[in-house]
């Protein structure tokens, strides 16, 4: 090979791989650039929550009812003659024909329902005491 060739193929080759680097670089400044407007984005948008005064109120209110349902209402109706409708499965003739029981119990039912979202609130408040 002569050497204009090998200085043609080598300028085409650095050139090439300069505009290479040149188109990299391109896209990884939009992708900032996206990056950025989206982080504004979400900014704006958590700014815009936290204004509003509303969700403060709706969940203190899920929090109270939660603390009530749990902690105070089975000391208040353990003392009081409130009687609580509860289903049970019966198996029938060996085990062929279930049916359901209603029984009357004395006493406050705390559902699983209430106990997950207790489970909620503390994962809740707790996850939020450890981002401050």
């Amino acid at each position: 090979m002569t050497p204009e060739i090998i200085a043609m193929l080598g300028g085409g080759l650095s050139g090439f791989v300069m505009k290479l680097i040149g188109t990299q670089m391109e896209n990884q400044a939009r992708q900032f650039e996206r990056m950025i407007t989206t982080q504004q984005t979400a900014d704006a948008s958590a700014d815009a929550a936290a204004k509003r005064d509303g969700g403060v109120l709706v969940r203190r209110f899920l929090v109270v009812s939660t603390v009530f349902a749990i902690v105070l209402a089975p000391f208040v109706f353990a003392w009081t003659d409130v009687g609580v409708s509860v289903s049970r499965d019966t198996n029938g003739f060996l085990g062929l024909f279930k049916g359901v029981k209603w029984e009357t119990i004395q006493g406050f039912v705390i559902l699983p329902e209430i106990r997950q979202t207790a489970l909620a609130i503390v994962g809740f408040y707790f996850g939020s005491s450890q981002v401050k």
